[in-house]
């Protein structure tokens, strides 16, 4: 990622975190400031069974940008260094993020 992108609430990026692995970011975009170093992810899996966990959203490859369907586990928020970005692959449509919002209300009891 170069110096002067910051991700967007609702992006598919490959990013580095235990290994390279797909995310959605889920952080507000109202604070997008250069000094925020993190950003707050839903990891993707190509595990789909996972889909069966309450909460969590099967994707299509279309929707994500990546070269085979997964689920947004929301069961597993993680943290991600900005220097960790490193290459957009998609962007969630509207009614994507409105079901990853439900799931995350849910995990989150909010």
């Amino acid at each position: 990622m170069n110096g002067e992108e910051i991700p967007r609430r609702g992006e598919v990026w490959w990013v580095r975190v235990d290994k390279r692995r797909p995310a959605v970011v889920v952080q507000t975009d109202d604070v997008r400031d250069p000094r925020v170093r993190s950003f707050l992810v839903v990891p993707l899996t190509s595990r789909l069974h996972l889909v069966d966990l309450p909460g969590n959203l099967r994707l299509s490859k279309s929707a994500t940008g990546l070269a085979k369907p997964s689920v947004a586990n929301v069961w597993d928020v993680q943290k991600v260094l900005r220097s960790d970005f490193l290459d957009r692959a998609g962007f969630l449509d509207v009614p994507e993020q409105a079901l990853m919002d439900e799931g995350l209300r849910l995990a989150l009891g909010l």
